[in-house]
C-alpha cells in the first residue's frame, strides 16, 4: 500500500490519536485480505454484539482433507460423547469397517467389547494430555492386528473434540517377531556351538591355558588344572612364570615377550602344588584385536614328564649297558696278569719250605706272612673281577640254579660304600636253599633293594642306623629274604604305588622311579614275590623277597678241591695264551707232574697238530690278537676232530655277544681266569683217568718243556 505524504499543517491531539486507531485497523484489515487471497486462514473469528463468530471460508479445508485421507496412519475425530465425527480411510482399513458404518458411530459400537474399557479410559486420559495404548483388534475380515491409538484433545469451532490416531503395527510387530526369532535361533546356535567348544576345551588330554598381557591367567581348563594339581579356579590370575622352575619362567618370558604372529613349541619344567615336577611342551600363539594390538596368547601345553622319564631310563640302560661292556673288558684285561699273579703265588707258596731254609726261621716266616698276604689280595681282586663279570651279564636271560647266599654277598660287596657311611650292616643268612635264578637279574634286584634301603638312611649317623639283611626257609621250603632299614619308612598313601613305574619320591635327579618295578617283574618272573612286609614313617621299612627253592642242584658251580690227586699217568698238555707269563707259569706249574708244551699264536699250535703232534689237553686262550680261541677251535676241528673236543677254554670274560654264543653252544671244558694251579691240576689230572689212551706227543716229543718262539 502506498505511504501517503506526511502532512506539515499541525494537528490537534484527538485528530492524531483517531487518525492512528483508523490506521490500525486498516492495516489489519489489509492483512486479513492478503491472507484470504493466499489461503493462509480457513476460518475468520468476528467479534460483535452477541460475542465473537466463526466464519468458515468455503473449500477452506479441502486440501487439509485430502492430506488426511492419504496418511498411513488412521485419523478419527470423535465428538464428547465418542461420536466418530470423521475419520480417513486409513482408519477404517485398520478397524477392518467401511467409513460409513463408523461415522456416526460411537468407538465404543466399533471395538471389541474387550476393548472397550480400555478404551474408554484412554479417551478420559486423552482430555488431560495426550495418552496411547495398544490393542488386538480384529475386524469383520477375520483379521487381528496390533494398533497403536493415540488420543489428544482438539479446540474446535463446534467445541472440544478428540482426536484418535491409529496406526498399525501388525507387520511391524511381525518383523519384530521375525528378528526376535532369528536372535533366538543365532543365540541357540551360539550357545550349542558355545558348549561344543566348552566340552572339546573341558574334555581335551592336552591343557589350554589364556594368559594376558602380563602372562597372567585368565583361563585353565580341566587338563591343564589336574596336571598341575589344583583347581581350575586356582589358576586364574596367577602369573604363568609363577608355576615354573627359575630357568624355565626366565625363557618364558623371552619366549612371551617377543609375540610372535605364529605358534611356537618348546619345553618347560613347571612345579606341581604337590611340589612335583612337571614338564610339559607348550605351543604358544598369540592373541590379537582388529586392530593388530596383542591381547595375550593361547597356550597349548602336552604333559611330557613320562617321556623325558623314559628318555633318561633308556639312556640310562645304554650307559648301563656301556657300563657292562666296559666292566666286561676290565674284568678281561685284570683276569690275565691276575691269572699268572696268582699262579705265581701258587708257585711260591709250593717251594716255601725249600726256600725257608734258605732264608733262615725269621726270613722264612716273613716270607710266608708276604705270600699269604699277597694271595689274600688277589683273592680279593678276584671276588671283584667275578662280580663285575656278574654285573656285565645283566643281559643273558638264561636261569640256572644259583647259590643265593653268594648272591647276597656279592650285591652287599657291590654296594658296601653306599651302606658304610649310613648304618652298619648285619647279615644273617648263612643258610638258605640255592634258588633257579639269572645270576645277575637277581644280583640287580638285591643291589636295588640295598641302596634303597640305604639311601632311605642320613649319613653320618652309623650308630643308631641298621641295615639288618635275614635268610630263611619258610614251611614251603621257599628261600625268604628280608631287608630290614631304620630309615624314613614309606607314607601310607604311597603304598599301593610303589611298584608303579616312574613312581619315585626321590629328588629330581636321583632316580628314575623304575627300580622297584622292574625288581618286581624279575621277582615275579622267577616265581616267587616281593612286597613291603611292614613300615612306619620316621621308622623303617621291611622288604621281603620269596623265592622257590631249586628242585635239584646239579647245575650247582664247581668248587675248586682242597687236595690234588696224583694223576694215574703222565699226560701231554699244550698251553696257548697271548699272554706270555701266564704260559710260563701255568707250565711251571704243570710241569713237575706233566709234559708241558706253550705258545703265544694259536697258528702255531695248529701247525703242530697239522704235523702229527697230539695232546691229552689244549688250554686255549678265548681272546687272542692272532688268532681267537675260536677260530682255533673251527680251525681245528676241521683239522682234526678229536684233538679239538680235548680243547678247553680259557677265559677272562667272554664279553661279546659271538662269544657267548660260541661257548654255549659247546660240550667244551672251561676254565675262568683268574685261576689257582690246584684247580688246574684236579682237571688235568681227573681228566687224564678217564682218557681211553695216552696221546703222542710228536713234534718237539724230546723237549718236554719247550716253550716255541
Amino acid at each position: 500500500m502506498p505511504k501517503r505524504p506526511r502532512s506539515t499543517k499541525p494537528r490537534s491531539p484527538r485528530k492524531s490519536g483517531t487518525y492512528r486507531a483508523l490506521r490500525k485497523r486498516l492495516l489489519e484489515a489489509e492483512q486479513t485480505l492478503q491472507a484470504i487471497r493466499s489461503g493462509e486462514v480457513d476460518a475468520i473469528v468476528v467479534g460483535g454484539p452477541g460475542g465473537d463468530r466463526v466464519f468458515t471460508l468455503a473449500g477452506a479445508d479441502h486440501d487439509y482433507r485430502v492430506l488426511m485421507d492419504e496418511m498411513s496412519e488412521g485419523v478419527a475425530t470423535l465428538a464428547k460423547d465418542g461420536l466418530v465425527s470423521y475419520c480417513n480411510a486409513r482408519f477404517a482399513s485398520i478397524l477392518g469397517l467401511p467409513a460409513e458404518r463408523i461415522v456416526g458411530s460411537t468407538i465404543f459400537g466399533i471395538l471389541p467389547s474387550a476393548a472397550k474399557e480400555r478404551v474408554a479410559a484412554l479417551l478420559q486420559a486423552g482430555l488431560l494430555t495426550v495418552s496411547k495404548g495398544e490393542f488386538e483388534l480384529g475386524g469383520e475380515d477375520g483379521a487381528v492386528k496390533t494398533v497403536l491409538i493415540s488420543v489428544s484433545k482438539v479446540a474446535m469451532d463446534t467445541g472440544i473434540t478428540q482426536c484418535v490416531i491409529a496406526t498399525d503395527l501388525s507387520e511391524e510387530k511381525r518383523r519384530e517377531q521375525e528378528v526376535a526369532a532369528e536372535r533366538a535361533e543365532r543365540d541357540a546356535a551360539l550357545r550349542a556351538s558355545e558348549e561344543r567348544y566348552r566340552q572339546i576345551v573341558e574334555t581335551a588330554v592336552e591343557g589350554i591355558w589364556l594368559v594376558d598381557t602380563d602372562g597372567r591367567t585368565t583361563f585353565a581348563n580341566r587338563a591343564l588344572a589336574e596336571m598341575l594339581e589344583y583347581a581350575p579356579s586356582d589358576l586364574r590370575g596367577q602369573p604363568i612364570f609363577d608355576l615354573m622352575n627359575e630357568e624355565s619362567a626366565a625363557a618364558a618370558r623371552r619366549f612371551l615377550g617377543r609375540r610372535r604372529r605364529y605358534s611356537e613349541l618348546r619345553e618347560f619344567g613347571f612345579r606341581a602344588k604337590s611340589g612335583r615336577e612337571v614338564w610339559a611342551l607348550l605351543s604358544m600363539s598369540p592373541i590379537e584385536d582388529h586392530r593388530g594390538r596383542y591381547l595375550g596368547a593361547v597356550v597349548m601345553v602336552s604333559d611330557v614328564s613320562d617321556r623325558r622319564k623314559l628318555q633318561a631310563q633308556l639312556m640310562l640302560a645304554d650307559r648301563m649297558s656301556s657300563l657292562g661292556t666296559l666292566s666286561a673288558g676290565v674284568a678281561h684285561e685284570i683276569n690275565n696278569p691276575l691269572a699268572y699273579v696268582i699262579a705265581s703265588l701258587d708257585l711260591v707258596a709250593d717251594r716255601l719250605p725249600e726256600i725257608a731254609s734258605m732264608l733262615g726261621r725269621e726270613g722264612g716266616q716273613f716270607l710266608e706272612q708276604q705270600v699269604q698276604r699277597a694271595r689274600e689280595g688277589t683273592d680279593r681282586v678276584r671276588k671283584i673281577v667275578r662280580d663285575l663279570k656278574s654285573f656285565s651279564r645283566a643281559d643273558e636271560e638264561t636261569v640256572t640254579v644259583t647259590d643265593l647266599v653268594k648272591s647276597l654277598n656279592t650285591s652287599l660287596t657291590l654296594v658296601w660304600n653306599e651302606i658304610k657311611h649310613r648304618a652298619r650292616l648285619v647279615k644273617d643268612f648263612d643258610r638258605l636253599p640255592p634258588v633257579r635264578a639269572n645270576e645277575a637279574r637277581l644280583g640287580q634286584v638285591f643291589i636295588n633293594l640295598f641302596v634303597n634301603a640305604a639311601q632311605a638312611m642320613p649319613e653320618g649317623n652309623i650308630e643308631h642306623n641298621e641295615l639288618r639283611v635275614v635268610g630263611r626257609t619258610d614251611a614251603l621250603g621257599n628261600a625268604v629274604v628280608e631287608i630290614h632299614d631304620t630309615g624314613c619308612g614309606i607314607p601310607p598313601d604311597h603304598l599301593d604305588r610303589i611298584f608303579e613305574p616312574f613312581f619315585t619320591t626321590k629328588p629330581v635327579g636321583e632316580g628314575t622311579g623304575l627300580g622297584l618295578a622292574i625288581c618286581h617283574g624279575i621277582v615275579t618272573s622267577l616265581g616267587g614275590t616281593l612286597s613291603v612286609q611292614e613300615t612306619a614313617v620316621g621308622k623303617g621299612t621291611v622288604f621281603r623277597v620269596v623265592l622257590p627253592a631249586a628242585k635239584s642242584t646239579a647245575e650247582s658251580v664247581h668248587l675248586a678241591p682242597r687236595l690234588v690227586p696224583r694223576p694215574k699217568r703222565r699226560g701231554r698238555i699244550l698251553v696257548i695264551d697271548d699272554e706270555k707269563d701266564l704260559t710260563d707259569v701255568t707250565r711251571e706249574g704243570l710241569a713237575g707232574l706233566h709234559d708241558v708244551m706253550t705258545t703265544q699264536d694259536a697258528r702255531q699250535a695248529l701247525e703242530w697238530i697239522g704235523a702229527g703232534a697230539r695232546f691229552d689237553l689244549i688250554l686255549c686262550d678265548m681272546m687272542m690278537p692272532l688268532m681267537t680261541g675260536m677260530e682255533f677251535h673251527m680251525r681245528l676241528a676241521t683239522l682234526n676232530p678229536e684233538q679239538a673236543d680235548r680243547v678247553v677254554f680259557m677265559t677272562g670274560g667272554a664279553f661279546t655277544p659271538r662269544a657267548r654264543e660260541f661257548l654255549a653252544r659247546l660240550p667244551n671244558l672251561r676254565l675262568e681266569k683268574p685261576f689257582d694251579l690246584g684247580h688246574v691240576l684236579s682237571m688235568v689230572n681227573a681228566h687224564l683217568d678217564i682218557a681211553s689212551r695216552p696221546a703222542s706227543l710228536g713234534v718237539g716229543e724230546e723237549e718236554t718243556h719247550a716253550v716255541p718262539s
